[in-house]
């Protein structure tokens, strides 16, 4: 490996150019129904607010040196999970209140800045050394990776030049500290320093500074130490995620790296292993709800009922962005609609007040605030890792619902929304939804074309027969799993799509051997305590080869109300009444989302 590795970084290190990382296609993306409630929901109640309603985000750099300060290990992080959040949600608004308020908290960072380029929110005698005293693991060097990415992000989709300049000057401390000084990358058990080789890749390719490279080979080198994760190399050998030495999901960040070093370097190696790893994820670890981990790691076993961190589903969708730009696979692009709609939507509140820590598959549903109340600090009771963190699953539609280039726009994402995109050529696209989707069968689109030559329509792999509907022209057999093209476009194009919404089921094993999940198009139903007339019926049993769904209405009026409620009936007379995965325990209820089968 270390052969190869030297080969590709040679080829690299003299390489006239990187492709730009970054795709931002999407201008604005404004999104309705359930959706864009709730997009809007966290813009107005948490987004436009957090660093002023939660100061010690921010406070605590400038107080890194007073002894008083309680500080946890990954503390640092919460700025930048931040700004990420931020940047990409404003990619789709382009609210400029949130650009204010972005600006007042890159100007912040700016100031608290060392002249070195430190970054963190440890004293000047433990920045940077990994260990603290009453720490086992100070987590710094992650903490900057996250505030360096959500600088990067600044700078891209802002244009701020100030996010720039903090951003280089935390990588040159970074450099002088791992790479100069040789201090050690630590991939101890959390794998949390090795992400700072993700950005390090990002920054190569937007300044071809052959430090920033030298930086992500240094990085892969820790993968083969003793302690190292070994993910390149496991992943050729297609060793799944949950069987390596640092399964993590803080390593996933390390492993988006790969992605990157593969666009750098254009070798099929690179892509190869972190293509495998990321099936092995998605094979042995990603739940029926589309979200990621069992008590925050790999296990292999997708049946575990231990509760979902929301940053675990947080980092597999960027991780799934990063597959499906590789891939350009429809299939892929049915992972991120599974995690958006179920895993992400469901660990918020409709209110926009908060997201979950942790979102069982059954159980109930929790403020992060209660749940991890210690990350919080004085003043800043609704600080925590997922609450800074979670907002971004919205931004990440901007990355993958919609591409676009010369020639070809190709639709992922599915859903009420107006979205504009521009082309490298600086045409401007334009993609108007309309319909019940995803909680109906049926989406509208118009389509204001702009000189393109085909569209890329995602056939869910689901749908088994779909309708579409073209210029009031039916088309043919539509195949499932693939994009569907069209070519010979008009200057506007009125499609409209009739998707499969046909029960079906995910058959529980080893721990949940008996027990059946139920999805209709990509939502997962729920069996929630709230709207069970008999009270919380765990072990209600159902046919699933039998089994139909009626609409259903509720005479609980409480807020909110479920996006969808259905009653399911089989054919021995079994029916339980269930709503959405984004619904449901939204009142504190209990809820499940496997129900007993009855065969």
């Amino acid at each position: 490996m270390k052969k190869l590795l030297f080969c590709c970084f040679a080829i690299c290190f003299f390489a006239t150019a990187a492709e730009a990382q970054l795709r931002q296609d999407v201008e604005r993306m404004t999104l309705h129904g359930l959706m864009g409630e709730r997009f809007d929901a966290n813009h107005k109640q948490w987004m436009l607010t957090a660093p002023y309603a939660n100061p010690g985000m921010l406070d605590m750099y400038a107080r890194r040196n007073d002894k008083h300060q309680i500080i946890v290990k990954w503390y640092g992080e919460f700025t930048g999970k931040y700004l990420t959040s931020a940047a990409l949600c404003y990619s789709m608004n382009r609210d400029e209140q949130l650009r204010a308020t972005i600006d007042y908290v890159v100007d912040y960072l700016a100031q608290v800045q060392d002249k070195d380029g430190y970054l963190g929110v440890w004293p000047d005698d433990q920045k940077l050394t990994g260990i603290a005293p009453g720490h086992s693991k100070t987590w710094d060097a992650w903490a900057h990776y996250h505030n360096m990415l959500g600088l990067y992000y600044c700078y891209h989709i802002l244009g701020n030049e100030q996010a720039k300049d903090v951003l280089l000057k935390a990588a040159d401390c970074l450099y002088q500290h791992f790479y100069v000084e040789k201090n050690i990358i630590d991939e101890d058990k959390d794998g949390t320093d090795a992400a700072i080789g993700h950005i390090f890749a990002l920054l190569y390719q937007m300044t071809k500074d052959p430090r920033h490279l030298e930086m992500v080979h240094l990085t892969f080198s820790t993968f083969e130490t003793a302690q190292g994760g070994d993910y390149y190399r496991a992943g050729l050998d297609n060793v799944p995620f949950y069987q390596m030495k640092r399964r993590r999901w803080e390593c996933l960040h390390a492993i988006e790296m790969i992605r990157e070093y593969a666009r750098i370097s254009g070798l099929e190696p690179y892509e190869k292993s972190f293509a495998n790893i990321w099936r092995g994820v998605q094979q042995y670890d990603r739940h029926i709800t589309g979200g990621f981990s069992s008590g925050e790691a790999a296990c292999g076993n997708p049946y575990d009922t231990r509760a979902i961190e929301t940053c675990c589903t947080i980092a597999w969708m960027a991780l799934t962005v990063d597959m499906l730009d590789m891939t350009r696979d429809s299939r892929i692009a049915d992972e991120l609609e599974l995690s958006t709609w179920n895993g992400f939507l469901g660990a918020q509140h409709p209110s926009g007040r908060f997201f979950t820590y942790n979102t069982p598959m059954l159980g109930d549903k929790k403020a992060s605030a209660d749940d991890i109340v210690f990350q919080a600090i004085a003043g800043s009771s609704e600080l925590n890792c997922c609450s800074v963190n979670a907002p971004r699953g919205f931004g990440l539609l901007s990355q993958w619902g919609m591409y676009v280039d010369d020639k070809t726009l190709t639709v992922n994402y599915y859903g009420a929304s107006e979205t504009s995109l521009r082309t490298p050529a600086g045409k401007t696209v334009e993609v108007e939804q309309t319909g019940g989707y995803p909680f109906g069968g049926d989406i509208n689109l118009k389509i204001k074309t702009k000189g393109l030559e085909s569209i890329l329509l995602r056939i869910p792999e689901w749908s088994k027969t779909t309708k579409v509907v073209r210029n009031g022209k039916t088309l043919g057999e539509v195949a499932c799993g693939k994009y569907l093209e069209l070519t010979d476009l008009k200057g506007v194009e009125n499609i409209s799509l009739e998707f499969d919404m046909t029960p079906r089921f995910w058959y529980g094993e080893r721990n949940l051997a008996g027990r059946v999940s139920v999805y209709t198009g990509p939502i997962l139903l729920t069996l929630d305590q709230r709207f069970d007339a008999d009270g919380y019926r765990q072990d209600v049993a159902i046919d699933p080869a039998t089994i139909k769904l009626q609409s259903a209405t509720t005479s609980n009026t409480l807020y909110p109300q479920p996006a969808l409620l259905v009653k399911a009936i089989d054919g021995k007379g079994n029916a339980v009444t269930l709503c959405d995965f984004a619904s449901a325990g939204q009142t504190g209820t209990l809820y499940t989302t496997w129900l007993k089968r009855d065969e």
